[in-house]
């Protein structure tokens, strides 16, 4: 009896569902593109290739955490785009991600909730988007100081914008103060 063939389709499968070098070679090279577009302006050339990017790493099997960041890298590029209830999507799916991952790391959590809140103040909901940057107010101190500067002026216009609308001064001030003790 010839067992050549069905040893043949498990070898496939095995090697299917290991990471595949040349998927995770595309992965590079497709987020390397989207970081030139972006830093060119090219916010349509990026768009296509963060999103290529992301869909290497289900193909090649590249693993989550290369996954959650495609997925903020994407999110990004659209919330530039204005392209919010999209960004909020993949920020939320990034932040699941990183949420799992045995060793979570703090500045990457924090980066992805700045921009979840903004994509939600974007969409005008302020409420959704304060209960996320409340969680960030511990983890700033973990940014780089241009991402301070950036947490620092978010925190600030939520800060103006739940004090204008009185729906929560306790947490206005919060934010006012700590984008004050960051700049």
């Amino acid at each position: 009896m010839n067992y050549s063939f069905p040893v043949a389709a498990l070898v496939a499968v095995f090697l299917g569902a290991c990471a595949n070098p040349i998927n995770r070679a595309t992965f590079d090279n497709y987020s390397e593109t989207c970081a030139v577009a972006e830093s060119n302006g090219r916010l349509d050339v990026a768009e296509e290739a963060c999103y290529r990017a992301l869909v290497n790493t289900d193909w090649g099997n590249l693993g989550p955490e290369l996954k959650s960041q495609a997925l903020y890298n994407l999110g990004r590029i659209k919330r530039g785009l204005s392209k919010f209830g999209e960004a909020e999507q993949l920020f939320k799916e990034s932040l699941a991600i990183e949420d799992k991952l045995p060793v979570p790391s703090e500045q990457k959590i924090g980066r992805r909730l700045l921009e979840l809140s903004v994509s939600l103040a974007a969409q005008d909901k302020w409420s959704d988007g304060a209960r996320y940057l409340e969680r960030v107010l511990p983890l700033t101190e973990k940014f780089s100081p241009r991402e301070q500067a950036y947490a620092s002026e978010v925190l600030s216009q939520y800060g103006r914008h739940l004090a204008a609308g009185a729906t929560d001064s306790d947490l206005a001030a919060r934010f006012e103060a700590k984008a004050k003790a960051l700049r």
